[in-house]
């Protein structure tokens, strides 16, 4: 059950950073096809204008500049003109004819270089102008190539300081608040695993100081009996049933130890089965009256004869155990300690409640007694306290059924419900 909710959380995460991708995509590349777009518009506008400027002031005195460079020119009879040109064997447009009237010759020279430039003007241009486009187009795309060095940068400073926000150009911003999301989620895992390791480290301790007291007093009651083998029957009767009181303590708490290291909390099957509802709670308080007796409380169950529910009975006994050990445990002397079970009229579950009259819980922590090996500094002080385990399997099991649990403590009276769907 917790994998498959872990399992889903992953698949939600993952559609929401696919998410975030792919509008960071779709904003560069407006932004990368619209600076490409300006980039080679202004260029193509600025090769235009420049080359309209060109044509009128500029390129007629470059031709003729390189006509009188390149040519020479020749003084030609009006009659032998036609031979003339027949005998250079080139088209006639290949030649400049100039008539003088007061020589009555013509001036004639051959422009085939001028021609030649002049016929590559136009390809040149497309040539010049094509060239322009494809750098103003790679201008712009290294321009956008820099945002990769921008995220190498992030990335690499997300390493090495997970605790300083990263900082991206405004078109990043979309990336920029998903590594701000993953930062922020490292440091909470982070600091999980930091209080994780601060309570195991404390629950090492806790387990020292309970299992060290109960077997002090089953080494020294045995002791005094080994020691004095003249004790009267009724102080060594005393002696017996102390030191097995301890050592059934002793017991339990090494239980409760190899239970942490063996239970896993992600893998709780249910099998379910129709269960008679007051049986179910009565059998679970039997197995209280006991421990209840002996603290002079009172065990009081109240559930409706004749209906049932459809649950787990061995699992929601442990659930319901647990929170009922920890109410017997911190109940007042002399109070009761009720168990109650009815349906909510509202979403037709059923609420299970435990409640008892003691010491109030504080909201903070309210917020942490599920929490897996929280313990209450107090609870190890007054001897009832356990590895801080109870609650939070309660609460998988609870859970692995599709309900829910939680905590209240107001006036002197703490309660938790368990409501099951």
């Amino acid at each position: 059950m917790g994998r498959g909710i872990q399992a889903g959380c992953r698949r939600g995460r993952g559609r929401v950073m696919a998410a975030f991708r792919s509008a960071q995509t779709r904003v560069l590349r407006r932004r990368l096809f619209g600076r490409i777009l300006v980039c080679v518009g202004a260029f193509t506008l600025a090769f235009t204008v420049v080359a309209l400027m060109l044509d009128a002031f500029v390129l007629d005195a470059a031709g003729n500049w390189v006509a009188d460079r390149t040519s020479t020119w020749f003084e030609v009879p009006a009659e032998k003109i036609d031979a003339y040109l027949e005998s250079e064997g080139t088209p006639s447009s290949d030649f400049q004819v100039v008539w003088s009237d007061a020589e009555q010759l013509y001036h004639v020279r051959h422009l085939g270089v001028y021609n030649t430039l002049k016929a590559l003007k136009v390809p040149l241009a497309l040539v010049v102008c094509l060239g322009g486009v494809v750098v103003a187009a790679l201008l712009s795309v290294n321009r956008s190539l820099r945002y990769f060095d921008e995220l190498a940068g992030a990335v690499a400073g997300l390493v090495a300081d997970r605790e300083r926000p990263v900082a991206l150009s405004p078109n990043l911003a979309i990336v920029q608040g998903e590594l701000n999301a993953v930062r922020e989620a490292s440091l909470a895992d982070e600091r999980a695993a930091v209080a994780a390791e601060r309570r195991k480290n404390e629950l090492v301790a806790y387990l020292a100081h309970d299992v060290r007291t109960p077997l002090t007093s089953v080494v020294g009651y045995l002791s005094l009996l080994a020691d004095a083998p003249d004790l009267s029957s009724e102080t060594r009767a005393r002696y017996t049933e102390v030191a097995l009181g301890k050592a059934e303590r002793l017991e339990g708490l090494i239980d409760e130890f190899f239970e942490i290291t063996r239970y896993n909390l992600q893998a709780i099957p249910v099998e379910r089965a129709t269960v008679d509802v007051r049986l179910f709670c009565e059998q679970v308080a039997e197995a209280f009256y006991p421990d209840a007796q002996a603290r002079g409380l009172e065990i009081r169950v109240e559930a409706p004869a004749g209906e049932t529910f459809f649950v787990d009975p061995d699992k929601l006994a442990r659930a319901v155990g647990n929170v009922l050990r920890n109410a017997v445990a911190y109940a007042s002397e002399g109070t009761a300690v009720e168990l109650r079970a009815r349906r909510s009229a509202m979403t037709d579950a059923w609420l299970l409640t435990v409640s008892n009259e003691g010491r109030e819980i504080s909201e903070a922590h309210l917020r942490s007694v599920f929490d897996k090996f929280y313990r209450e500094d107090a609870s190890r002080a007054s001897g009832g306290g356990g590895a801080g385990l109870g609650l939070a399997i309660a609460k998988e099991i609870v859970i692995a059924h599709g309900g829910g649990i939680r905590a209240e403590s107001a006036g002197g009276v703490t309660t938790f419900t368990i409501a099951l769907l």
